[in-house]
């Protein structure tokens, strides 16, 4: 079940789900918008393929993180960024994180296939949203930081998972900024599920 405006704000009140800071603002009839923090990771550009198994690989296709309260997103740039709002839900509900349609008519795309907030997602230790940025205008497009830039939209699921995400090693629950890809975490070789992964 999809949880209306209702139903978000008495889960957060009831700390079931937290959205932190949370303002009531920001609630939509079937989600609640989340606004961009100031922490950014600019991809370079540099160097050959990127293997997702090789750490290396992708430690390398990121500048180091940088603050800025306005950043200019180039045509066709890839950037991460984050959600100022630290999220954590139990195992019985799980997310997803939609474009705004005002900045979908601006071309801005706020995530690269990777919608789905999982149940148990910075459960017991907040997490911010990574979101992947993407300028599909042809011209420039200004970000400001605490800008709302997507919809959080929640559900409960009908029964609990035998797996929840915060027990995924995953290494991204309780990161507060942007964080590059950790594939080769999960999947790389010697790791439990590297065999599942390549088979």
């Amino acid at each position: 079940m999809v949880l209306t405006d209702e139903l978000i704000a008495a889960a957060v009140r009831g700390g079931e789900i937290v959205i932190d800071p949370f303002h009531a603002e920001l609630s939509r009839p079937a989600s609640h918008l989340l606004t961009l923090s100031g922490r950014f990771m600019r991809s370079n550009g540099e160097g050959g393929p990127i293997d997702p198994f090789l750490r290396s690989d992708v430690d390398s296709e990121f500048d180091p993180l940088f603050l800025a309260d306005r950043v200019e997103l180039a045509p066709g740039e890839f950037l991460l960024g984050a959600t100022r709002e630290l999220v954590s839900l139990p195992s019985k509900y799980f997310g997803r994180i939609t474009g705004m349609s005002h900045l979908a008519r601006l071309g801005l795309v706020v995530h690269v296939t990777s919608d789905l907030i999982s149940p148990g997602f910075g459960f017991g230790a907040p997490t911010a949203i990574t979101l992947e940025l993407v300028n599909h205008h042809p011209r420039p497009i200004v970000l400001h930081e605490h800008m709302p830039v997507c919809h959080l939209q929640l559900a409960r699921l009908e029964t609990e998972p035998t797996k929840s995400y915060h027990r995924l090693p995953t290494g991204y629950t309780a990161a507060v900024q942007p964080t590059a890809s950790r594939y080769w975490a999960e999947f790389g070789p010697g790791n439990a599920t590297s065999a599942g992964a390549r088979s």
